[in-house]
């Protein structure tokens, strides 16, 4: 898994590409709570290179969506593929995490 961050102020795009499963979870999920312990309270997960997504990872995404409500802020997913999304519906995660089609989309709407 590599992930990427941009960062605009108090929203932070955090970029997923390849596998969101097992042992890579815990570090993205370090990553992500550390900046927003420093103060971002938006995060928008672009998930459109995340091509794998396990239960350890659906977690996260709840844990990191939980920890910026904490903070009067919002955490999205942007541009699930089809498979990713698939999960998000049989898990029902996309009824607890707002989805949009793409960042730009998300990123108009969070701030």
């Amino acid at each position: 898994m590599n992930v990427r961050f941009e960062e605009q102020g108090t929203l932070c795009v955090v970029d997923l590409v390849g596998e969101l499963v097992g042992e890579s979870v815990d570090q993205v999920r370090r990553a992500c709570l550390e900046r927003v312990q420093a103060g971002v309270n938006n995060l928008i997960l672009d998930l459109s290179e995340t091509v794998l997504i396990d239960s350890c990872g659906l977690e996260a995404l709840l844990d990191l969506a939980d920890a910026t409500t904490l903070r009067g802020g919002r955490c999205v997913i942007a541009a699930p593929d089809a498979g990713v999304r698939s999960v998000l519906e049989i898990t029902r995660l996309h009824e607890r995490m707002e989805i949009h089609p793409g960042v730009e989309q998300a990123a108009r709407l969070v701030r």
